[in-house]
């Protein structure tokens, strides 16, 4: 089990050794500790002085020869913990990786990535997959216009449970929403910017015969719900810019 846990924690087969080597013998010379474990001492002392350099194993001097062994325990938590951190910054920074390795597929990009949503299972999906879109590319931002007709409202049911987590776990991650509605009779004819603050996620206008549009990033999501409840998604910079471009147009002519 030790060997395992040792094994987990990155240490090559004879660092593993030598390290429960020391467990059991306590502080020793590199020569002592080489016997112990049949290795070669130009091997052992390589391996010890990885383990030190680790801060797993500890090096002394004692009657000037040079020994080794483990000041405590609790130097593999502190090790542990470390490895956290180190992955904890690499995760922060991975967006940003993704996005230079994407830059190096050259044209490929230039080819629109659509994925279609259908039925309730499929809308369900529709809104897992935002949210992850949303993770993914640590985006602190999301756009979103909708459409809300009188027609829209005569047909009006319950918001589904998952669309409303949706909005809540948005509030939690403090990701800005950027809300514009589209109203009007039978079609939509203007059009008003509502801030995330008086937004209500159990009146959005889904599955009432209406239209929404989000944008996250990169990708570009519609939700339509008519006779059928359909959702599309397109990622693609291009095609993204566009909207993103329409967005910004609207919010410098639209007030609240």
């Amino acid at each position: 089990m030790l060997q395992s846990y040792l094994q987990h924690l990155g240490l090559n087969e004879k660092e593993q050794m030598l390290y429960l080597a020391l467990a059991e013998l306590g502080i020793q010379p590199a020569s002592v500790i080489a016997r112990h474990c049949h290795l070669d001492r130009v091997t052992t002392y390589k391996n010890l002085k990885k383990l030190a350099d680790l801060s797993l194993v500890k090096v002394y001097s004692r009657d000037n020869v040079q020994c080794f062994g483990i000041e405590s325990f609790e130097n593999l938590q502190g090790y542990l913990k470390e490895k956290v951190i180190f992955f904890e910054n690499l995760l922060e920074e991975y967006p940003m990786a993704e996005n230079l390795l994407k830059s190096l597929k050259g044209d490929e990009d230039l080819i629109p990535k659509l994925q279609i949503f259908e039925g309730e299972s499929g809308i369900k999906s529709f809104f897992r997959d935002l949210l992850f879109e949303i993770k993914r590319e640590n985006l602190h931002q999301l756009r979103m216009l909708t459409s809300n007709t009188f027609e829209e409202r005569l047909g009006d049911v319950p918001l589904s449970r998952f669309v409303e987590d949706f909005f809540k776990e948005l509030r939690e991650r403090k990701i800005q929403l950027e809300i514009y509605e589209a109203a009007g009779n039978l079609i939509p004819e203007h059009l008003r910017k509502v801030s995330f603050e008086e937004f209500d996620p159990s009146r959005l206008p889904a599955a009432r015969g209406t239209t929404n549009i989000f944008i996250a990033g990169h990708a570009v999501y519609v939700s339509c719900y008519k006779t059928s409840q359909i959702g599309l998604k397109i990622k693609q910079s291009d095609i993204s810019q566009i909207f993103h471009f329409l967005f910004d147009f609207i919010g410098k002519n639209v007030s609240f």
